[in-house]
């Protein structure tokens, strides 16, 4: 009766050994960089950003061309007027411009981290797509083209993507 009990512990043990799996990982790949530069909602997004940021930075170039007109005054006007009147204006114009200095650091910080922030909103929003796309298409693991070597075309989701997103984000 013993050897029974291990010819039968044994033949479980090559059972639950050789248990095949039969699961499929499926893997496909995108191309991040792609998809914000083709889609809709990107094109509009970084259109906005740019023309946001240009005017900031017209306004910005027009307020430094006001204090190097002023310091020009000021250099023209030192033989006309006294001394102690042009240490005060050299005191206001150098305060002027520490001042302009902090400004335009602050407004830069304001649109890098505007920029930064609308960035990510599209990316959350896109990722919830990619999520939909996966669980409808079976895939388990999507991957960025960057991080590619060589893959077939054929696990290239790139434009399906885009044509959900272009779909779904208005």
């Amino acid at each position: 009766m013993t050897d029974f009990i291990k010819i039968i512990k044994i033949t479980l043990f090559f059972f639950l050994l050789n248990n095949p799996s039969n699961a499929e990982i499926k893997i496909a790949y995108f191309d991040l960089d792609y998809i914000l530069s083709n889609t809709n909602i990107s094109k509009k997004l970084f259109t906005n950003l740019n023309n946001s940021e240009k005017l900031k930075i017209e306004e910005l170039q027009k307020q430094e061309q006001n204090l190097k007109n002023e310091e020009n005054k000021i250099l023209s006007s030192k033989n006309l007027i006294s001394e102690d009147q042009l240490k005060t204006d050299i005191e206001t114009f150098k305060k002027k411009l520490s001042e302009y200095k902090v400004f335009k650091e602050d407004e830069i910080s304001k649109l890098k981290e505007i920029r930064n922030q609308e960035v990510t909103n599209l990316l959350n929003s896109i990722n919830l797509i990619i999520e939909t796309y996966m669980n409808e298409n079976s895939i388990s693991i999507v991957i960025d083209k960057k991080n590619i070597y060589i893959a077939k075309k054929k696990y290239d989701i790139t434009n399906n993507l885009i044509e959900l997103i272009n779909k779904n984000i208005k």
